[in-house]
């Protein structure tokens, strides 16, 4: 199972970050990265008519990026890794040395976000558009031992089974001959069946053979006859579409045209699994807009999050708050800090519920909430 290693000693978690994390544009450090990328995609997702992030809600952004439980499966294609958790790796490397962020290239990166009109911020994987991941420059020569990727210079970090710390490797070049269970491209570049090919950037008319070469808010229109396509900008609510992959997340193409909204900002409004299907017989589910401070209650209708402690939840409390919902009593609780007992991964501020005793005869395995470690790839919350 692939790990990610999380240095031990990190004391401040981004949630708290402020005062002097503020940097000049000419000496911006991680931490004021993240402020500006969280900012320039919350104001790109809100240029999406029809999508979660409107001008009502856009000041709720930042923070429900940041405070988001949910694993990103598309930190350089294949890792697996809560958005608090990166940043705090990202962060610990520039204090140790270990990487430098390169300021040109930090510009072009919220050039490339600010571009984009995302449905859904959630979808957008930093890691996984070129002119961003270039941020990040490594220190570590090939061999040396690393934690992540972005740690090793003109390489990558091979932290393959059970192995951690890993060690710095090699990228394969462009057009080289590599193997996707084993090797990483160099960065802008995936391992496909011909080798080493240019991936999309996340802008529209990248180069594209599937949808799956796409960004979650493009998607790949090849002409009939042709092998490759381009990256197309998803359609508007009204708008001429063939197939539900052409729209906006949130739309279905109905007699070819995108309709029906299926993200809702109004408390009240039914959410949930609907008891129609769609014109192909899918189930219809209906979402409340996380953006807006709602969730889907057990009614089955939008409610507003909770947020005040040891209120009723269904699956999300007011996370600017820092609640969270306990899955186990559907209450709001107060995440706990490092070295209390924990269970569930969501019941630690760091999001890390780590195993210090394994189960024995006539005992349970405990846990502890830490500061995040060698995790595993699918780790359970």
């Amino acid at each position: 199972m692939k790990k990610l290693l999380f240095v031990l000693t990190i004391a401040l978690l981004f949630s708290s970050c402020g005062g002097d994390s503020k940097s000049s544009e000419g000496d911006m450090n991680t931490v004021g990265f993240f402020e500006r990328y969280l900012d320039t995609l919350c104001n790109a997702s809100a240029k999406c008519t029809s999508g979660f992030v409107n001008a009502e809600n856009l000041s709720f952004c930042p923070k429900t990026i940041l405070n988001s439980a949910a694993p990103f499966e598309g930190f350089h294609k294949g890792e697996s890794v809560i958005f608090k958790h990166k940043y705090e790796m990202l962060k610990n490397a520039e204090e140790m040395g270990w990487l430098s962020l390169d300021m040109l290239q930090a510009e072009s990166c919220f050039a490339i976000i600010a571009q984009m009109e995302p449905c859904n911020p959630l979808d957008v994987q930093l890691l996984d558009i070129p002119e961003c991941a270039s941020v990040f420059k490594g220190t570590k020569q090939l061999r040396d031992a690393c934690n992540q990727d972005e740690e090793c210079k003109n390489g990558w970090c091979n932290m393959r089974g059970d192995v951690c710390p890993g060690s710095c490797v090699d990228y394969k070049q462009p057009d080289q001959n590599c193997n996707s269970s084993l090797d990483k491209c160099v960065i802008g570049y995936e391992c496909r069946s011909s080798g080493c090919s240019k991936s999309s950037t996340g802008v529209v008319n990248d180069p594209c053979v599937s949808n799956s070469d796409c960004t979650t808010f493009l998607f790949c229109y090849v002409k009939e006859g042709d092998a490759l396509g381009v990256c197309l900008k998803r359609q508007g609510e009204g708008f001429a579409c063939t197939d539900a992959n052409e729209c906006v997340v949130g739309l279905s193409c109905v007699d070819n045209r995108c309709t029906r909204s299926r993200i809702s900002d109004t408390p009240g409004a039914p959410c949930g699994v609907q008891p129609e299907k769609d014109e192909n017989g899918n189930d219809i589910v209906l979402e409340c807009n996380r953006f807006s401070k709602l969730e889907c209650g057990h009614a089955g209708v939008c409610q507003k999050m909770p947020a005040d402690s040891n209120l009723q939840c269904s699956e999300f409390c007011d996370t600017d708050r820092g609640l969270y919902c306990d899955s186990s009593s559907h209450t709001c609780q107060w995440p706990k800090s490092a070295g209390l007992a924990c269970t569930k991964n969501e019941q630690c501020a760091s999001f890390y519920c780590a195993v210090v005793s394994e189960a024995s005869e006539g005992a349970g395995e405990v846990r502890v909430c830490q500061e995040p470690q060698c995790l595993p790839k699918n780790e359970e919350n």
